[in-house]
């Protein structure tokens, strides 16, 4: 099968974090012996508003070179927002079938906007539609009403790559260590994990907590940590490099996901964490609840309820060291059923069937 891949987001050498499942998609896709006969990217973030508008109009020429002078048997797009306005220009001449995955924002906040009228166009005319979770299929059922469910099929973001994310010994922390692998971003909920840090402490609960990302506001939180007095409870890494990810996830007692975001379609780093038999303390909201079973693999709680979130760590921490074990073992029992082998696998059968 031969595949023209397109994405508004894409690593480099500058942001390796930056749409890097594209990455991992592209490079699990051609284990099954895919190839892509023509790719249209953006690699990378852009600094300011005229450095974005030239690699929009250099990412738009590449597309309509490659659509038209370029041999593909289907057409595979990431994040719809940003592509629908030269899709629907594609339309007028389609030949080939069409794929379009949507990821969460690309369509949460393209809501009630004009570009959402692009975006029905485009889906209308789509093959398939590939999500994240069975959350975000009702959730693309509900918003787009034309579409058939047996249009939409449900393959999680690339899987946990099972060789790159594992469980190493693990010595029992004399004092728990919390986690949060996150961008640096709002609706993150990063404030909500500091708060709750910051409650542990009134309540003379001893802990460190690890933070690792990068994004918007940095600053803001590396301020707040000075204002809560969390200093030397937590540690900010900063952008942790994805192959190293695997010795931070095995390093933590428990990985936190305060996200507050409806458009959180997956999760897919709580996936990653469970993968390295460390349980997942995270909201009760979009596609965390997918997957985070309350008391067996995890704990849920109210999303942006900092005194939840502290309530629900004091019981971790509480845990006898029986049920610890027990809920780690069943976290990664979770994650064995999103192995990226597998998910990629189906993917590529279903795309199998449009040729």
């Amino acid at each position: 099968m031969k595949m023209f891949l397109i994405s508004n987001m894409y690593p480099s050498k500058k942001d390796p974090l930056f749409g890097v499942f594209v990455k991992n998609f592209k490079d699990l896709l051609e284990n099954n012996k895919v190839q892509f006969s023509a790719i249209s990217v953006i690699k990378g973030k852009r600094s300011n508003s005229l450095e974005k508008l030239f690699s929009y109009a250099r990412y738009y020429f590449s597309i309509l070179y490659n659509y038209f002078f370029k041999k593909f048997d289907v057409v595979y797009v990431h994040y719809l927002s940003h592509n629908s306005p030269i899709l629907t220009l594609l339309l007028f001449k389609k030949t080939k079938p069409l794929v379009v995955n949507v990821h969460g924002t690309d369509i949460l906040s393209s809501k009630g906007k004009k570009i959402d009228r692009l975006n029905k166009r485009v889906l209308k005319r789509t093959d398939l539609v590939v999500v994240p979770s069975e959350y975000f299929k009702d959730l693309m059922l509900t918003n787009y009403p034309f579409l058939h469910t047996k249009k939409i099929f449900v393959s999680p973001s690339g899987g946990v790559d099972c060789l790159r994310f594992f469980p190493t010994s693990k010595n029992d922390n004399f004092v728990p260590i919390l986690g949060m692998i996150s961008r640096i971003d709002q609706g993150k909920g990063w404030e909500v994990f500091l708060d709750s840090l910051r409650i542990l402490k009134s309540r003379n609960i001893v802990f460190e907590a690890i933070i690792a990302g990068q994004g918007l506001e940095e600053k803001q939180m590396l301020q707040k940590i000075k204002d809560l007095k969390l200093e030397k409870e937590v540690n900010f890494l900063g952008l942790v490099k994805q192959d190293e990810l695997v010795h931070l996830y095995n390093k933590l007692d428990a990985m936190i996901f305060p996200t507050k975001r409806e458009a959180e379609s997956l999760g897919l780093v709580g996936l990653e964490a469970m993968s390295c038999k460390t349980p997942v303390i995270g909201s009760n909201i979009a596609g965390l609840k997918t997957y985070i079973e309350h008391n067996k693999n995890g704990l849920l709680f109210e999303p942006g309820n900092s005194k939840d979130l502290a309530d629900n760590i004091e019981v971790f921490i509480n845990l006898t060291l029986e049920e610890k074990n027990a809920m780690k073992e069943n976290a990664f029992e979770t994650s064995k059923r999103y192995e990226a082998k597998n998910v990629m696998t189906n993917l590529y059968k279903k795309l199998q069937t449009l040729c």
